[in-house]
């Protein structure tokens, strides 16, 4: 793999999305929901830092921010197949694996540059309107929870430029992943509920089964590490999981915090780190010609 022709994948990746109106549209409306919603948790709060900290509206993040992952991996293979733009790349002196290694690369690289500018407005919000002060220990929480948001929003990414490699048209690959969204994001944790009780006749959100289902969930373990609940999805299973509440519980030190959700944190990392060898792979055995 010659690393030069990856970078230049991977520019032209970022360019496409960054000029690309739909997803303009769908970062400023993003933004919006964060500052109103970060806005008005922090009224709520007492002026701590450790609760202004907490006031940053994580349920919302954890519901919509990977949407942003989908618009950036949905037609990244499809919409360059369809054009027939693969066959002339492949006309250049290009191998596959440049090809996908850089729209992948391309694609984390702005999701990497969207989540550090949310959670930048959320805590811009909170400087300003709220007077938070931000100590060293403070920074160091900010920059874990960032790196946790990325790695979550990256595996809604993964899937969504897997499926890309696999179906024939954006709009198939479209409908795929918001489907995948809505499963995991917003009903999940309601659907489980139901097939628990349905199963064992019991309503209780503690049981063994229902955290053995929760670990299929992505929200789930970014809900553990982040805020100490079990689930974040609409009507999901609220419940505090753990005497940590989340990254930014400032009664424990960051080795405590580790020591309770290290699981959660492998899960998170390593999933969509599979999922981009996949994408890989699978990309390389694809017949991509028209």
């Amino acid at each position: 793999m010659k690393s030069k022709n990856m970078f230049v994948i991977a520019q032209k990746e970022s360019t496409d999305h960054v000029r690309d109106t739909g997803f303009l549209v769908l970062l400023a409306t993003y933004t919006v929901i964060i500052f109103a919603s970060v806005y008005m948790s922090g009224s709520l709060v007492h002026q701590e830092s450790s609760a202004l900290l907490g006031s940053i509206n994580v349920t919302m993040l954890s519901r919509f921010a990977p949407l942003i992952g989908i618009v950036l991996g949905f037609d990244t293979v499809v919409r360059e197949k369809k054009s027939g733009s693969l066959n002339v790349l492949l006309t250049h002196p290009l191998f596959r694996d440049n090809i996908i290694a850089g729209k992948l690369l391309g694609s984390m690289l702005v999701l990497a540059a969207i989540i550090v500018f949310s959670v930048s407005v959320s805590i811009g919000t909170l400087l300003i309107f709220y007077g938070l002060e931000i100590g060293y220990t403070e920074l160091i929480r900010i920059a874990v929870f960032t790196v946790l948001t990325f790695f979550y929003v990256s595996i809604f990414l993964g899937i969504a430029i897997l499926i890309s490699t696999i179906v024939k048209t954006a709009t198939d690959s479209l409908v795929y992943n918001i489907v995948i969204w809505l499963f995991i994001c917003i009903v999940f944790g309601a659907i489980l509920k139901t097939i628990v009780a349905i199963l064992t006749g019991q309503i209780s959100t503690e049981g063994v089964l229902i955290t053995q289902l929760l670990n299929i969930s992505p929200i789930h373990h970014y809900a553990e590490a982040v805020v100490g609940k079990a689930d974040l999805s609409f009507g999901g299973v609220g419940v505090d999981r753990s005497t940590i509440a989340g990254i930014f519980d400032t009664r424990f030190t960051l080795t405590q915090w580790f020591n309770e959700f290290w699981t959660n944190l492998v899960v998170l990392i390593v999933t969509p780190i599979i999922l981009l060898i996949i994408t890989f792979i699978t990309f390389l055995r694809k017949d991509i010609t028209l």
